[in-house]
């Protein structure tokens, strides 16, 4: 699926709900990427803005879902696997099963109580 396909979907159908879920994806993105406004893309590929010399373009494209309660979901999808890992990154953004269950462990030891929450667009490794 495209933007344009979710979009005429919204028409055929009445309502807005892909372009909710797609604003929403955007206002939430917003904060882990900075526009760049002084030089066109067509002059950044040319190598005219100096300051960009030395990144990398990667292409991105949204994915489409339909979550289990109905509601639409949309998510910005970059082409990381065009770029080079940076060295500073050499761990897993993921915590492991076991420190949850030590973590679960040492609560249950301790009489403690466990909360969880769901963090709707958690950039761990956004500036």
């Amino acid at each position: 699926k495209t933007v344009d396909e979710a979009l005429r979907l919204d028409e055929e159908n009445g309502n807005d709900f892909w372009e909710k879920a797609l604003k929403k994806e955007m206002k939430n993105v917003c904060v882990a990427y900075k526009p760049h406004v002084s030089h066109t893309p067509g002059e950044i590929r040319k190598g005219k803005a100096k300051e960009l010399i030395g990144y990398t373009e990667i292409s991105c494209r949204m994915i489409f879902d339909v979550k289990m309660d109905l509601t639409r979901k949309c998510r910005l999808v970059a082409g990381g696997h065009m770029t080079e890992t940076p060295s500073c990154l050499t761990y897993s953004s993921v915590v492991a099963r076991d420190s949850v269950r030590l973590a679960f462990l040492i609560a249950a030891m301790n009489d403690l109580d466990v909360g969880a929450c769901d963090i709707g667009n958690a950039y761990l490794n956004a500036p």
